[in-house]
């Protein structure tokens, strides 16, 4: 058998088990009435509010049935003291419930002693949440005569508890209209910024005893620039040839002040001039290199790092002879990283008119935008890859908490289109059924709708809908598919699994 089709069984099963012990507790949690009653679903900032109850009249003593969901994690509230205060320009009343009947469930009774129509507001206090909800035009009748009988049909809806809501990882969202981009689809690679990465070579050849250097760094450290990183005990010829070096400099240096004092008297050429800056200037280079790379200790010479990052590799050890070139660590700084997206050569003006893009790494479900990790396009590649037909294009960005590492893979949307301001759900809300794009709808606390999509483009995790849902409806973007599921349990043509 299908996996898939063990699953829906199993599933099913469990469906039918809670649906049944709910429906059980709550024909104990409410009485039954032969009129129809109420349910109201709320959302504040805080809370999710499904409350139900019986026609009220005069002098009966009725139960609400309280459902309270915490928005911070679409679970059940578990503790706190719910005060429920009626009231209108007659009369006013609380009550006060200490604890949930159960896990998420408030049960207050409350018997009005005069009939009109009331505003109930509700005071939750816990340390779980805390939140204030009012609801309005609570109707109480002054007798059963004179309730109006409703004759109108609901529309069929998927029945999905809040018991069950609240057993699995579920989540609500108001449908809203965002700014969308079309996009073209790339493959790409992280890599280093060139100027954030480093190896380090040794300047000079030596012996690097382990007396000399008790802080020799460990792999993943993090270096700041300058530091010391080794300790070198240099041969004998090394001094010489430093102390050339340096003499060597000087020397080009007082040189070429002197012949630029004779030029400005007009006593030398202009090509004295450019030989004698030449000079110089090659032999500072070669010296700052030697001092960037090295500082004069008492042991001989030191190592500094030239830039600030972490030790990605070592590549000697304590004790070991070293030569000048010779490589000894690796430094990489990931707070600035380069994504090259590779673009198929067929989108080519599209890739140089675009100035964004977003990106998906190995290990994270986000989709991570270069925009907004302030970045930019650098560049687009001059010439096309051979081998697979594509186009390099580069974007820098702001690694932040360097959750990004050097070498990940990333699929690469390459922003083509204009700005759409357009209604859009997230992805996670979109069901595959025989190839049609559905999303579940909440129509009430309990109970859900199925709807059929005709989308549009994708960008940044979020899928544009152009027919099946509108603006401000609340769509299930976590759990969807076990609603999917309740909808083929027979209790769903029944609408709410709740016996009044």
């Amino acid at each position: 058998m299908n996996k898939y089709k063990l699953l829906a069984i199993l599933f099913l099963s469990i469906n039918f088990f809670i649906s049944c012990s709910s429906n059980h507790d709550h024909e104990e949690e409410a009485d039954h009435h032969e009129h129809e009653g109420t349910s109201i679903t709320q959302f504040s900032d805080y809370t999710e509010i499904f409350m139900e109850y019986p026609a009220l009249v005069v002098n009966q003593e009725t139960k609400f049935l309280i459902h309270l969901t915490d928005l911070k994690d679409f679970k059940a509230v578990t503790e706190g003291i719910l005060t429920v205060t009626f009231k209108n320009d007659q009369t006013e009343f609380s009550k006060k419930e200490d604890n949930p009947a159960r896990d998420g469930i408030f049960i207050p009774v409350i018997k009005f002693e005069k009939a009109g129509t009331y505003t109930m507001e509700i005071s939750l206090r816990g340390n779980q949440v805390s939140d204030n909800i009012i609801v309005n035009n609570v109707i109480v009748f002054s007798s059963e005569n004179d309730i109006p009988h409703s004759h109108e049909e609901s529309p069929p809806s998927i029945s999905f508890l809040k018991e069950q809501q609240w057993k699995i990882e579920f989540h609500t969202e108001f449908v809203k209209k965002q700014n969308l981009q079309s996009s073209v689809i790339a493959t790409g690679e992280i890599i280093a910024k060139p100027e954030y990465y480093s190896k380090v070579v040794a300047p000079v050849p030596g012996i690097v005893f382990q007396s000399n250097n008790l802080s020799f760094p460990k792999q993943g450290m993090f270096v700041n620039k300058g530091s010391i990183l080794l300790n070198v005990s240099p041969s004998s010829d090394v001094n010489v040839n430093i102390g050339k070096i340096k003499n060597d400099f000087l020397l080009a240096k007082s040189e070429y002040e002197r012949v630029q004092k004779l030029f400005d008297k007009n006593a030398v050429a202009q090509k004295r001039l450019d030989e004698a800056k030449f000079d110089f200037e090659s032999k500072q280079n070669i010296y700052n290199t030697i001092t960037q790379q090295v500082k004069f200790t008492e042991n001989g010479f030191a190592v500094i790092a030239p830039i600030s990052g972490y030790i990605e590799n070592i590549s000697i050890s304590l004790g070991s002879q070293i030569e000048i070139g010779q490589e000894l660590f690796t430094i990489v700084n990931p707070s600035k990283l380069i994504l090259v997206a590779n673009l198929p050569a067929n989108n080519f003006n599209q890739a140089n008119e675009s100035k964004d893009a977003s990106f998906k790494v190995e290990g994270y479900n986000k989709e991570f935008s270069i925009s907004k990790l302030n970045g930019r396009k650098i560049s687009v590649s001059s010439s096309l890859n051979q081998q697979n037909r594509t186009i390099p294009i580069y974007y820098e960005f702001d690694n932040p908490q360097n959750l990004i590492k050097v070498g990940m893979y990333a699929e690469v949307f390459v922003k083509t289109g204009e700005l759409k301001n357009t209604i859009v759900i997230p992805e996670t809300a979109i069901i595959d059924e025989e190839g049609m794009h559905t999303a579940y709808v909440q129509a009430e606390g309990e109970a859900f709708e199925k709807r059929i999509l005709k989308t549009g483009i994708t960008d940044n995790g979020l899928i544009e809908v152009l027919e099946g849902i509108n603006e401000n409806e609340r769509i299930v973007t976590k759990g969807a598919y076990q609603v999917r599921l309740a909808a083929l349990s027979p209790e769903s043509a029944i609408g709410h699994g709740h016996v009044h």
